[in-house]
């Protein structure tokens, strides 16, 4: 770990967004796309689609790229596509969201997010806004994803913290079987009042991290 290190005492709060502080919808967004006539919800994987979704949410391909691919895919305009992208995107989970306004007046919160440029420019400009974190870790910028070790490592790294300063929630299991292999205090967030219960336990009692 390179740098100062942060005081022991100090707890990080790692928290995915999708399905945590941003309710999402993917009936509504499948329906907008299946609009265009030429793609089906129920159909058989499209192997080009699964690429660019793929490229396009590690960052190894631009917008402007993604969408030309796709558009044609779906049968679709550029801007039904970049609508139906942000209708998936239905609201902000207000109990979660206000709890972690206030929880950062006396902590440090990230969010480690698996997305793609589109999704977050509606998340940060229409959604939550631009201060809601103290920093971003986004699979498009960084070029890796949960739940593969590396952008944990990174994480961490770049935060300076040992691993059991983390708290780290998240709705995905996959996700959470990564964290706490690497030891990071890990919540599998169920729901805005179980997440928050275990979140002041931790802050009543921190050793207690390691039995969430």
């Amino acid at each position: 770990m390179g740098g100062q290190t942060q005081q022991r005492d100090q707890l990080l709060f790692v928290f995915d967004v999708g399905g945590v502080f941003i309710e999402l919808n993917a009936d509504r967004r499948r329906t907008a796309l299946e609009a265009g006539g030429r793609w089906s919800g129920g159909s058989a994987p499209d192997a080009g689609l699964a690429e660019a979704n793929m490229l396009f949410r590690l960052g190894r391909i631009s917008e402007g790229d993604y969408l030309d691919r796709v558009q044609h895919i779906y049968g679709l305009t550029i801007e039904q596509v970049l609508a139906a992208e942000t209708a998936l995107l239905s609201g902000v989970l207000e109990e979660m969201a206000s709890y972690v306004r206030q929880l950062r007046v006396a902590h440090r919160v990230v969010c480690l997010s698996n997305t793609q440029a589109i999704h977050w420019r509606h998340i940060i400009e229409e959604l939550l806004g631009p201060e809601f974190f103290d920093a971003c870790y986004l699979s498009h910028e960084m070029g890796m994803e949960k739940p593969a070790e590396d952008i944990y490592h990174a994480v961490q790294e770049r935060e300076n913290v040992w691993a059991d300063q983390i708290i780290f929630v998240d709705d995905t299991l996959d996700n959470i079987r990564t964290s706490r292999r690497l030891g990071w205090n890990s919540i599998y967030h169920t729901s805005a009042a179980e997440t928050i219960s275990h979140i002041e336990q931790v802050l009543r009692q921190p050793t207690a991290a390691q039995q969430l």
